[in-house]
């Protein structure tokens, strides 16, 4: 994988996210999160921490058809919500992360009472958009585990992103 590739997520992909219709690995669901259509792939292996061969997993991901090399702007925004931002301009930042992060902490509270304290400072300690984005898609996921697929649909429904 050339490094200096920006990728971005095909329909294939958003579908994934969004659905887990193929129920990809933890590893490579995790770099298809990271793909934000403006980022390299060398900037993506940089955020993606404790995945082992990053860029050998953005290239299966490639070969599978979850992503497609890009060239910086992302083509329909679909239902993946870092597209979608992506699409209408920059991420939020600064005061629209804020309160992002209160929005999803005041929504883990009401769903999980007073049990969901560590799950909403996870999210309010991401440092930056694709941070919680991350950790968004985490916790939607356990949600679905342990509260049911409504109760993980309102959690993201209740993010407006």
């Amino acid at each position: 994988m050339d490094p200096d590739l920006v990728l971005q997520k095909t329909a294939k992909g958003r579908e994934e996210i969004e659905k887990r219709t193929n129920r990809l690995d933890s590893r490579r669901r995790t770099m298809l999160i990271l793909v934000d259509g403006r980022s390299s792939a060398g900037d993506l292996a940089g955020k993606a921490g404790h995945i082992q061969e990053p860029l050998a997993v953005l290239d299966s991901l490639l070969g599978e058809g979850y992503v497609h090399a890009g060239n910086g702007a992302p083509q329909a925004a679909g239902s993946d919500p870092a597209a979608a931002t992506a699409a209408g301009g920059s991420a939020p930042t600064g005061q629209a992360l804020d309160l992002l992060k209160r929005r999803a902490s005041k929504e883990i509270e009401r769903l999980m009472g007073p049990g969901g304290e560590g799950v909403a400072l996870k999210l309010e300690r991401a440092a930056t958009y694709q941070d919680f984005l991350v950790e968004a898609h985490k916790t939607r996921d356990a949600l679905q585990s342990f509260l049911g697929a409504r109760k993980a649909e309102e959690f993201w429904n209740s993010l407006q992103i």
